[in-house]
């Protein structure tokens, strides 16, 4: 299992998307009296204003489950939620349990596994806000749990991951894409999602563990243009730009300047501050040839989900048979197959 926590201030935005008609709401389980959203609104509400200033107590954890596991049985989930709730230490606060069905007209597509929500009072009902210190750590921890516990699919934690996992978002847009290519609708590849591509640039660029000016030459002959935060002389921080889209590194895995120096490149200030100030100048860093990366080294899929990564080959292979039946024969290039377009 996944999960993703979100806080915000408004309980009737996230109860009308929970219990939209279009997404097949079924409520799981609740502590709450209110049978409509009106009265569900009004009671989260009136619990909430008891701590004035508390101005996000609208807390939304989503938790999607592994295509693998199939149809996921209603006590299994309820079973989930419930230990989510009371090992975070919300087991005093007003919460909702729904699961959402599988098609999704709002992004035309069909989701390939089971999901549901839990929105939960960050207000208990005495007036206390509860701290949620960690709850994002501690979340994963209750999910492993309960994976072994339910025989569900073993999800690797965010520490234990090579790269960040892509946003939902990005997950839908490239999903869509590829499933438009399926059906014809689209004649360009799917693309990949532009912070996918970076994090795939960084890791390229250091292999090996290279010197820190190799490796901000090789970002620059992959298009990504590293920028290099300095204060009071000293290197603070990094950011990156690929098109037109910058991310700061401490928002990738192992890639803020301080993650970088300790996992992935060699930093000697006397040797690799010309390049710093080359980079941040715009200016291009000499590299020899032989120690340059290209993308044809990078495989973008496994920095997706599985299931996309699935889809993909899929839709590769039945691009590969059609081409052996028109042309008649087996020797299929590569080239044939369906790859993410860099």
């Amino acid at each position: 299992m996944i999960g993703n926590i979100t806080t915000g201030s408004y309980f009737g935005g996230l109860v009308n998307y929970l219990l939209d008609p279009t997404k097949a709401p079924q409520v799981i389980d609740t502590n709450l009296a209110g049978s409509d959203r009106n009265t569900l609104i009004w009671e989260l509400n009136a619990c909430a204003a008891q701590r004035p200033s508390c101005k996000k107590p609208v807390k939304h954890i989503s938790i999607g489950l592994a295509p693998s596991d199939g149809e996921v049985d209603f006590q299994v989930i309820r079973d989930v939620a419930c230990g989510i709730v009371n090992n975070l230490g919300y087991e005093n606060n007003q919460y909702l349990v729904v699961r959402h069905g599988r098609i999704d007209p709002r992004h035309d597509r069909v989701h390939g596994h089971t999901h549901f929500h839990i929105l939960i009072n960050g207000v208990d009902v005495e007036g206390k806000r509860v701290r949620d210190s960690y709850d994002k750590r501690r979340l994963e921890r209750i999910l492993r749990e309960k994976e072994l516990e339910h025989n569900l699919t073993i999800v690797a934690s965010s520490q234990q991951r090579s790269h960040k996992a892509p946003s939902n978002g990005q997950v839908q847009r490239i999903m869509k894409e590829v499933s438009d290519y399926e059906a014809g609708t689209r004649t360009e590849r799917p693309r990949a999602p532009i912070m996918v591509k970076i994090q795939a640039g960084i890791d390229l660029a250091s292999k090996g563990r290279p010197s820190l000016g190799l490796f901000l030459a090789r970002l620059q002959k992959l298009d990504i243009d590293p920028k290099l935060r300095i204060e009071l002389g000293q290197v603070t921080g990094i950011s990156y730009r690929l098109q037109d889209f910058k991310v700061r590194g401490c928002k990738l895995h192992r890639s803020s300047f301080r993650q970088l120096v300790k996992h992935r490149v060699d930093y000697d200030p006397q040797r690799d501050d010309v390049t710093i100030n080359l980079a941040n100048l715009n200016q291009k860093i000499r590299l020899e040839d032989e120690l340059e990366m290209g993308w044809e080294h990078s495989d973008l899929k496994k920095y997706l989900p599985v299931s996309v990564g699935k889809k993909i080959k899929q839709l590769s292979n039945r691009s590969a048979v059609t081409q052996q039946q028109l042309q008649g024969r087996r020797d299929i290039e590569n080239n044939n197959k369906l790859e993410l377009e860099y």
